[in-house]
């Protein structure tokens, strides 16, 4: 696991790293600290990270500045901060976590657990999802979208104005931050389970959703179980 650190008082970047090391022990590969956004941005261009743990008040510079174009990236993003009031936007822009400061080990704990898939959260606030366009970064409303689809080494968010954006979070990532109401049906498919009209078993062995556009989905056997569950309950 590689990790960088984004935080302008050296002392606290120190003890965010020290918690972190006695929290992940031998999962670390790498741990890097960083003081400036410049920096950031140069760090994150020419390597590969899995975690993000960024301050949001960087010599007087706004640490939204970096996440606002590293959303997209495929690692998670962590913010710490002081600054609480801006906990909500930040959810809202597709991060893992806000810890505030002063840090922790059991806050940091919980953030670090929900990073490694050992705790879910009950509310998730994630209200856009950033995409790559003409070389900028363009906010698409969550309640825009009708499903995303994994293709080899890309993921794809499919609209439901029928237009498609290239992401480059993982399924798994999107996964972890998605609300509720989007459900993994397939390995390589997540979709709002508002929109759909009807799933069913065509036979050998093979599912599939309708979704109310009459998009059809395949969906795993397992998750037909989960969804013959859900509406069994309703």
């Amino acid at each position: 696991m590689k990790i960088l650190i984004v935080e302008d008082e050296p002392l606290i970047a120190e003890e965010i790293k020290d918690l972190t090391l006695q929290l992940l022990k031998n999962e670390i590969q790498n741990i890097e600290i960083v003081y400036t956004i410049t920096k950031a941005n140069e760090y994150i261009k020419n390597n590969k990270i899995d975690l993000l743990l960024l301050d949001l008040n960087l010599n007087g510079k706004s640490g939204f500045d970096i996440l606002k174009d590293v959303v997209t990236e495929d690692f998670h993003s962590v913010i710490i901060s002081a600054h609480t009031d801006r906990a909500v936007e930040a959810f809202e822009y597709g991060v893992l976590d806000f810890v505030p400061k002063p840090v922790t080990k059991t806050r940091l704990s919980i953030a670090l657990n929900r990073f490694l898939g050992k705790t879910t959260p009950n509310e998730h606030k994630l209200k856009y999802i950033v995409i790559k366009k003409n070389q900028s970064h363009s906010l698409i409303d969550l309640k825009d979208v009708l499903y995303f689809e994994s293709k080899r080494y890309i993921v794809e968010v499919h609209l439901k104005n029928e237009k498609k954006y290239i992401i480059d979070k993982s399924l798994n990532r999107l996964e972890q931050l998605l609300p509720n109401n989007f459900m993994r049906i397939h390995r390589s498919f997540i979709m709002d389970i508002n929109e759909l009209n009807y799933y069913k078993h065509i036979g050998g062995g093979v599912y599939n959703v309708c979704l109310k556009n009459n998009i059809s989905l395949p969906l795993s056997p397992q998750k037909y179980k989960e969804l013959k569950i859900l509406f069994e309950k309703l």
